[in-house]
């Protein structure tokens, strides 16, 4: 688990409300809740953990001759047992939380610049990874809470049954059943709902919209939201090898570029926040230059892995 700061105000009971109702969405709440309750009855008085530790790990440099005789047996064997046992429990104090997460059988995906997977989870619904993105999920779990997480952009197609919830950083989306895309990238939370209802709401959990068919609904990096109804197109474009893009940074389709064909933009000079609306095929690299960057007056320059952009 990452060691953030919701996990440590979480067991210092300072959670807000909103915090709360996020972090018990997380795949590993449960498991920590029931690992929580098994350590209630280990109580021990408070503890000067820094002196304690100081005195445990330091040794008096004294000599066998002004040493006196220690009582040998069990009560000397016991007194040190006991003080490294506690010494142990000061240091590992947060760690049974990582030791328990990593413990728990995850399946995860990772997919390389460039490239595409698709997957099936435990219950027959199906994710297609688009390019540079993550999804992982517990899979002992699922069959009671279906919640994956994920990094990047997927389309899910999502058998009917309990609630199904899909984990950014930017936002969360919940379904019953339904066909849907997620894209969470570089602060950017976009949702396009192809079938069914989606619920989408954001990183604190505060519910922004609710989609039904061909209605997207983007959440912006400033917080601010944007919702619209696209031509019905059938599934995502990406998966017919075909980025599309409206109004937004610069940036973010140069990125798009390097994703789909993993190279490198240099594009030093070049006004990265200018907003702008587009569509480029995966399959040409010089036509996707052409077709997102043409119209902004600044020249390209592929080298194998490099492509070098420069104001004309």
């Amino acid at each position: 688990m990452e060691n953030d700061h919701i996990l440590h105000k979480w067991i210092d009971d300072e959670l807000t409300a909103e915090e709360l109702a996020l972090f018990k969405l997380r795949p590993e709440y449960d498991a920590l809740v029931a690992l929580y309750k098994n350590t209630d009855h280990l109580s021990t008085p408070p503890l000067a953990e820094e002196q304690m530790l100081k005195e445990i790990l330091s040794q008096e440099k004294t000599t066998e001759s002004n040493t006196p005789a220690r009582p040998k047996g069990r009560r000397v064997f016991m007194n040190n047992f006991l003080k490294y046992a506690v010494a142990a429990m000061v240091l590992l104090t947060g760690g049974w939380f990582l030791f328990k997460t990593i413990s728990q059988p995850v399946s995860s995906y990772q997919v390389a610049k460039g490239e595409t997977v698709r997957g099936s989870l435990p219950d027959e619904s199906s994710f297609v990874l688009n390019a540079e993105s993550e999804l992982s999920y517990d899979a002992d779990s699922w069959e009671n809470n279906r919640r994956l997480n994920l990094r990047g952009e997927a389309f899910f197609q999502v058998k009917k049954g309990s609630k199904f919830s899909v984990l950014t950083k930017d936002g969360i989306v919940e379904v019953l059943g339904t066909e849907f895309n997620v894209n969470a990238r570089n602060g950017f939370f976009e949702v396009f709902c192809q079938s069914g209802k989606v619920q989408v709401k954001s990183a604190d959990g505060i519910t922004v919209g609710e989609l039904t068919k061909d209605e997207r609904i983007r959440i912006n990096p400033d917080q601010t939201t944007e919702k619209w109804k696209s031509p019905a197109i059938g599934k995502p474009s990406w998966m017919s090898g075909l980025s599309k893009f409206r109004k937004v940074p610069l940036s973010m389709v140069l990125a798009e570029i390097e994703r789909q064909y993993d190279v490198e933009i240099l594009a030093n000079g070049i006004d990265q926040e200018a907003i702008i609306s587009c569509n480029f095929q995966h399959d040409d690299l010089l036509v996707a230059l052409k077709t997102t960057i043409g119209m902004l007056n600044v020249k390209y320059e592929i080298s194998g892995k490099k492509v070098l952009l420069t104001r004309e």
